[in-house]
């Protein structure tokens, strides 16, 4: 079963996916990564180069391509919500955790790191990406099981979410919806 965490950009699913990895020896997947390995370039210059939506295509191929039975868990992108086949497999396939950061977190965290290793705060802006923070609120939302605020990401949540998630898979094999 996956463990996948979705969320907007520096909201925490990285480190995250690390603590629990750590915790729980289970395998850590970071879909980024699988995909500039695939594809031979950065996320940025393929932003640059062919664009978000071929960007998703890829992402989704990626998910495709991973064994569902593998008990994993997983880094997403910030933008895998757009994509509602991306979602199902996801919520097929295991548990979904929303991080859940404020913008300003977001914009603290974000300003931190180099503008290129984030190929949206370039092209967007400051004011485009706070925009597209709040777009995506409601399709986080609408794709996890549960929701962590950021920086509730202590041992004691991470072992709530190894037993949640079991919690959560038996009543959807079962049947039952949220």
């Amino acid at each position: 079963m996956w463990t996948s965490f979705i969320g907007f950009m520096a909201s925490g699913k990285s480190t995250l996916t690390r603590r629990l990895q750590a915790s729980t020896n289970r395998p850590a997947v970071f879909l980024d990564e699988i995909i500039v390995e695939k594809v031979g370039c950065s996320i940025a210059e393929m932003f640059a180069s062919t664009g978000e939506a071929d960007f998703r295509e890829h992402e989704l191929a990626a998910l495709r391509e991973l064994d569902p039975a593998r008990n994993l868990v997983m880094d997403t992108g910030g933008g895998i919500v757009h994509t509602a086949s991306a979602v199902e497999l996801l919520r097929e396939r295991g548990v979904v955790i929303w991080l859940d950061a404020s913008w300003d977190v977001i914009r603290s965290r974000l300003k931190a790191e180099p503008p290129s290793e984030r190929p949206l705060v370039e092209s967007l802006g400051w004011a485009g990406l706070e925009e597209l923070f709040r777009r995506r609120r409601p399709l986080y939302a609408a794709a996890a099981d549960f929701r962590l605020r950021s920086g509730e990401l202590d041992g004691e949540h991470l072992a709530r979410i190894s037993r949640l998630r079991s919690l959560i898979w038996e009543r959807r094999r079962g049947g039952e919806t949220r």
